[in-house]
This record gives structure tokens, C-alpha cells and sequence, in this order.
């Protein structure tokens, strides 16, 4: 498909994603905050599928994220920082999308997502609260083992040496 041709089937997509959300939003009562996230993010992921720009999948999750933890809050109230875990849910997203279409992907997502999600999990319940402010060092330990396992070569991945 030429670039044209695939720019109108995109822009077509959106507009048309576009309308039917913000018709259910006139019949939708109580979603209509998440309904616009899913929305404008459902329409960046769309255009990153179609154009494999990592740039559109970035606020595209995020925003979907943000439209879970928006729903979620408002289905389980008494249960920690549902927003944050929704967010987290959407970072984490951002490289689980670009690994599975593409085959390989960013780590960065992973750092801000695990962090939002434990949060959230842990303002759920004080002992696991208690746990992760006296136990997140181990954390720090158990990361750096892993990179010097990998950098000395146990951990069965094997890295070329550039001459």
C-alpha cells in the first residue's frame, strides 16, 4: 500500500474510532473520563500498527493506562492506588506491544511500570507496604547480581565480541 493511500486509511480509522467513542459517550454514564483516554489512546496505538512509529505507542499506552486504572477506580474504590497500577499496567504495555510486533524491544518501559505497579499494590495492604519500604534493597541486590551474571556471561546469552 502506498504511503497516500495507507495515510487515508489511517486518518479514516481514527475519525471513525473517534465517533463511535464519543457516541457511546452520550449513552455512557460514570466512563466518560475513561472513555476519552481509551479513545485517543486506542487512536495512537492505531496509527503506531500502521506506521510502526515508536512514537505513537508511547502516548497510546500510557493513555490506555491511564483509562484502565480509570475504570478500575471506579469499579474497586477500597483497593490501594488503582491509577497507579493502571499507568504501570500501560508502561508495562509499551514494551510488551513493541516486543510482539516487532520481536525485539525497549527496556526502559519496564522500570517506570514495575515501580508504578508495586506502589499501587502496596498501598493495598500496610504489611506489604512495610515489606517494600524495609525489603527494597534486596531488590537493588538482586538486579545487580543479574547484570553481573550477565556481564561475565552465566547467564547463557552470549555477546559477541566486537575486534
Amino acid at each position: 500500500m502506498d504511503d497516500k493511500r495507507q495515510s487515508s486509511v489511517v486518518t479514516g480509522a481514527i475519525l471513525i474510532l473517534l465517533g463511535v467513542g464519543l457516541l457511546a459517550l452520550q449513552f455512557m454514564e460514570g466512563f466518560g473520563e475513561a472513555m476519552i483516554f481509551f479513545l485517543i489512546g486506542g487512536a495512537f496505538v492505531v496509527g503506531y500498527l500502521f506506521r510502526r512509529a515508536y512514537g505513537l505507542l508511547i502516548p497510546g499506552c500510557i493513555l490506555l493506562g491511564l483509562g484502565l486504572g480509570s475504570v478500575g477506580e471506579s469499579m474497586f474504590q477500597s483497593f490501594g492506588d488503582i491509577q497507579g497500577i493502571g499507568l504501570g499496567v500501560g508502561f508495562v504495555s509499551i514494551y510488551v506491544i513493541h516486543l510482539i510486533y516487532v520481536g525485539k524491544s525497549h527496556w526502559w518501559p519496564l522500570i517506570p511500570g514495575l515501580i508504578l505497579i508495586v506502589t499501587g499494590l502496596a498501598s493495598a495492604s500496610k504489611d506489604f507496604e512495610h515489606l517494600l519500604s524495609v525489603g527494597w534493597p534486596l531488590i537493588l541486590i538482586f538486579v545487580g547480581l543479574l547484570i553481573l551474571a550477565g556481564a561475565f556471561g552465566i547467564t547463557g546469552r552470549k555477546k559477541e565480541d566486537h575486534i
